[in-house]
Formats: C-alpha cells, structure tokens, sequence
C-alpha cells in the first residue's frame, strides 16, 4: 500500500493485504462511512417532501449497501421483478420502490402490482396493459420530452430516435387510457441519457 493511499485513508484503517489474506481474492471492499455519508447528503439535496432521491439497485445490488440506502432515506428504482425482490429484502416498504421497465411482460408487470410498488409505464400498450391487470390503480407514466443527450448515442434515452417513453404530443392518448380503465396518474417522469453534465438538456426537456 502506498504513502498516498495511507494518508487518504482510502482502505478505511484496514490493509488490503491482509483483507485478501483473510477473505481471498478477487475481493470488494466498501467503505460503509463514506458510502453512509454520501447517501445521507444525496438523500437531503431535496428536503421538500414532494421530492425523493433513488438509489438505482442497477448500480450495486449488493444486499448490504441496499439496507445502507434504505437506513440513510433513500427511495429505490427497480427494473426487474427481481430487483424488486431484493429491495424489499433489503428493508424497502412498497411505497419507496420505483419500478420502471421497457417491455414488461403481464407476468412482470402483475408481480409488480401485486407487491404494491410505485409502477412507471413506458408506453402507451404497457399503460393498456397496467389498465387490464389493475383498473383503478396508481402508476407514473414515462414522458419522452422529445430532447435527448448523453456522452454517446448509445445512452441517449429520449428525442426522436428512441424506443423509450411516451410522445409529450401523445398525451391525449394517455388521458383516454387513463379514463377507460379509471386510472389515477400520480406522476410524469422522464429520463433523458446518461454521463453528462451539461444542465441544458434537463431545461429544455423539463419545458417540453
């Protein structure tokens, strides 16, 4: 171990090499005070109540991490049956879980009904879809805004060229939807790409 790691106490007053002696190799070592404090300063960005930070179980599903960001006020995002699974393991009561996926399957999306998460439909048949298994239910839908960005095409998530989200233009269709089956629309969301930092993007989506 180096001079710059000890003094930054990158490894948290433990010696790698005696961890891998101990445990074996390959080996993930985390650091449960800074992983703590950073998801406690994530989790008070927003202090108003109508806003939440997610912890995306697609990042780390490593259980413990997961109760980490369940403890320090964390909501999650699920996009899998399974991720759902591990959250609630994790501690996560239904109401924190936020489940969004592309091209659910009734199976997939009944199982999500079923446990009582917070559901986000991708498209107009998935809304078709939440409406025949659940009518009268709760759901967000997902809006393309129509602007996307990101550091590659392959992360762009919305604009034209796009499998994912509903059109801003289509939301007559998602109100007649919604009024056929008795749906109650509790929240619009959006995902617009990923790995940038320019805050433009988010604007003009946010004003489409």
């Amino acid at each position: 171990m180096d001079s710059y790691t000890q003094k930054m106490n990158f490894f948290g007053n433990t010696d790698p090499e005696q961890l891998v002696a101990k445990y074996g190799s390959p080996l993930f070592v985390y650091n449960e005070d800074i992983l703590r404090r950073q998801m406690k300063r994530v989790a008070g960005l927003l202090p108003n109540h109508r806003f939440t930070s997610n912890f995306s179980i697609k990042t780390n599903s490593n259980l413990s991490i997961l109760k980490m960001a369940f403890e320090e006020g964390l909501n999650a995002d699920a996009m899998s049956p399974g991720e759902i699974y591990a959250l609630k393991k994790a501690g996560f009561p239904s109401e924190r879980i936020f489940y969004v996926s592309n091209n659910v399957s009734e199976e997939e999306m009944q199982y999500a009904i079923d446990e009582g998460v917070i559901v986000s439909v991708d498209s107009l048949s998935q809304l078709e879809m939440f409406g025949r298994l659940n009518r009268g239910g709760r759901l967000s839908v997902r809006i393309n805004p129509g602007v996307g960005a990101g550091h590659h095409d392959k992360v762009v998530t919305a604009g034209k060229k796009t499998k994912f989200g509903v059109a801003a233009q289509d939301i007559e269709k998602i109100h007649d939807i919604a009024a056929k089956y008795d749906l109650h629309i509790i929240g619009l969301n959006q995902h617009i790409g990923s790995l940038f930092m320019d805050y433009k993007p988010f604007l003009e989506a946010c004003r489409n």
